[in-house]
């Protein structure tokens, strides 16, 4: 008789992610990479605002109580893949005084090392 095992079991998959604007404003590479850096989870969900659903995307940092540093992307799509790297460009929601309005961000997401 043959036997069947089922086996659980959870890998997490963590990034480095680098913010590549600021407020709209395209950074330099330099500046990216010199900049500050934020490692966690890469994870997506749906929001229904109003008569619309929208996609977000989130980085869950390591402890899951800690808030994230890094503003929802929102809308993100995939810009490309290269082997140990890839981006996602997206709407990010910025407050600025009473006014609340989006800009474009991107993120370049590599494994942390």
């Amino acid at each position: 008789m043959d036997t069947v095992r089922a086996y659980r079991y959870r890998v997490d998959m963590r990034f480095k992610v680098y913010l590549m604007r600021h407020r709209g404003r395209r950074l330099s590479w330099r500046e990216v990479h010199n900049g500050p850096h934020y490692v966690g989870q890469v994870l997506t969900h749906h929001v229904t605002l109003g008569n619309e659903n929208v996609k977000v995307t989130k980085l869950q940092p390591d402890d899951p109580m800690v808030p994230s540093s890094v503003p929802p992307l929102y809308e993100a799509v995939l810009l490309g893949f290269a082997p140990l790297a890839f981006r996602l460009r997206g709407f990010e929601r910025v407050v600025r005084g009473a006014e609340t309005y989006a800009c474009v961000q991107e993120w370049h997401c590599e494994l942390p090392g």
